[in-house]
C-alpha cells in the first residue's frame, strides 16, 4: 500500500526554485513572469546549441578521433534516465562477447584535477574519496570486475590514458550525446518511458537539453523503465520517437532488482521485505522508479528523497532514522549509488542496499548490433 507522505527533495535554493518554476508547481505571478523570462533565455540557448552543432556538421570544426573506439550513452533531458545502469549492462555485454571495455565519465560533482584518474574495483576506490571521483564512478568501479573506470574533464585525454595504461579495447562514454567535438562509433540515447517529453521545453525553460527532433542524430533509442510506464504513455512515446527518427531501432528496457544486502555486505532475501514497512531513501534522478520497484516486491513504501548526487551527512542520517521511526519502518532501503556515499554509521533500523540491473524487454537485435559494430571497429585501424 502506497503512503502519501514524502519529504521534499533536499536541493540548493536555486535548483529548488527552478524545479518549482518550470514544473508549474509555483502558480504565483512572479513564477509566471519567471517562466516567460526562462523561455526567452531558452531561445538563446537554442541558438547557441544550433550554432555549435552546425560548426561540426558543416566541417568548419573537425571532430577529434579518440585513441579507442567510443560508444556513447546519453540522453535528451536533464536528470536521470538510467545511464549508469545502462553503462554497466553494456560493459558486461561486451565482456561476455570477449571484448575488453572501459567506462569514461566526467565525474559529476567530483573534484578530480586536470589529470585523468583510473579506478580498478574496490582496491582502487579506497584511495579516492567519492567526493573526488563522483558517486557514479565509484559505483561502477566497485560493481564491474575487470572494467577500468576512468574519470576526467577532457574525454580525449582520459581515453588516451586508458589506451596507454590499460588493456581496454573500447570505451563506453557516459553522457556523451552532447559532446559534439568527438567522433563516436555509436550513439545510444536513453529516454525514460515514464516521463512525457512531448510537451517539455528546452533548458532552462524545461528539462530538454536538445529538441526531440535531434533524436535523428542517434543510432539507437533505448526506452528505460518501460515496464513502469502507462501503456498509453508508452504508445505515445513510441510514436513520437518514430516521428522524429523513424529508421532507428528502439530498445525497451527495465531496471530489475537483482538482490538486497546489508550495508556490511550480508545478503538479504528479497522475500524479507515483502509486506514490510520500508522507508525508501534515495538521491537519484528517478526516485519514483526505485520506489515502484520496491512496491513490486510487496513492500509498503514511504519515501524520503534528496537531490540527485546528494552527499549524505551524519545529520541526514539522524533525520532519516527519525523518519523511519515515525513511519514504524522495518527497513531503510537505499540504492547502490547511495551506498557509496553513506556515512560510516549504523542506524537502529536495518539499512538494506538494493542492487538492480538493466534488462532488455524487446529489441535484443539492436544490442547484438552494438557488439557487431564494436567487433568491426576493433578489426579496423581507423573508423569514421
Amino acid at each position: 500500500m502506497m503512503k502519501n507522505h514524502q519529504a521534499p527533495r533536499q536541493s540548493t535554493p536555486l535548483s529548488h526554485w527552478w524545479e518549482k518554476t518550470v514544473s508549474g508547481q509555483d502558480t504565483s505571478l512572479s513564477a509566471s513572469i519567471s517562466r516567460l523570462l526562462l523561455q526567452a533565455v531558452s531561445g538563446l540557448y537554442w541558438l547557441g546549441l544550433k550554432g555549435n552543432l552546425l560548426l561540426y556538421t558543416s566541417g568548419r570544426k573537425r571532430r577529434t578521433c579518440p585513441a579507442l573506439p567510443a560508444i556513447s550513452i546519453g540522453n535528451l533531458t536533464m536528470g536521470g534516465t538510467g545511464k549508469t545502469t545502462a553503462a554497466a549492462f553494456l560493459a558486461r555485454h561486451l565482456q561476455h562477447a570477449g571484448i575488453k571495455p572501459a567506462i569514461v565519465l566526467r565525474g559529476y560533482r567530483g573534484q578530480i584535477g586536470r589529470e585523468p584518474v583510473i579506478l580498478w574495483g574496490d582496491e582502487a576506490t579506497t584511495g579516492w574519496r567519492v567526493s573526488e571521483t563522483g558517486d557514479e564512478a565509484c559505483l561502477l568501479a566497485q560493481t564491474l570486475e575487470g572494467v577500468p573506470v576512468a574519470v576526467g574533464k577532457r574525454r580525449e585525454a582520459v581515453i588516451a590514458r586508458l589506451a596507454e595504461d590499460s588493456d581496454a579495447q573500447i570505451v563506453i562514454l557516459d553522457d556523451g550525446f552532447q559532446y559534439f567535438r568527438m567522433n563516436r562509433l555509436i550513439d545510444i540515447v536513453l529516454i525514460d518511458a515514464t516521463v512525457d517529453i512531448s510537451h517539455q521545453q528546452l533548458f532552462p525553460a524545461g528539462y530538454l537539453r536538445e529538441p526531440v527532433a535531434h533524436l535523428r542524430r542517434a543510432d539507437q533509442i533505448w526506452l528505460t523503465h518501460a515496464d513502469q510506464a502507462d501503456p498509453a504513455q508508452l504508445s505515445r512515446l513510441k510514436k513520437l520517437v518514430r516521428h522524429s527518427a523513424e529508421e532507428l531501432p528502439v530498445v525497451e528496457t527495465t531496471h530489475q532488482i537483482t538482490g538486497l544486502r546489508m550495508l556490511r555486505g550480508q545478503p538479504v532475501a528479497l522475500e524479507q521485505i515483502c509486506a514490510r514497512q520500508v522507508l525508501a531513501v534515495s538521491a537519484i534522478g528517478n526516485p519514483e522508479s526505485f520506489e515502484q520497484s520496491l512496491r513490486r516486491l510487496g513492500a509498503e513504501v514511504t519515501a524520503r528523497r534528496y537531490a540527485d548526487h546528494h552527499y549524505y551527512t551524519v545529520q541526514d542520517l539522524r533525520e532519516i532514522e527519525a523518519a523511519a521511526r515515525a513511519q514504524q519502518a522495518d527497513f531503510v532501503a537505499i540504492t547502490a549509488k547511495d551506498a557509496v556515499k553513506w556515512p560510516d554509521r549504523e542506524l537502529d533500523i536495518p539499512v538494506v542496499v538494493v542492487a538492480c540491473q538493466l534488462q532488455i524487454i524487446s529489441g535484443q537485435q539492436a544490442v547484438a548490433e552494438v557488439v557487431d559494430r564494436a567487433r568491426q571497429a576493433l578489426g579496423e585501424s581507423h573508423y569514421d
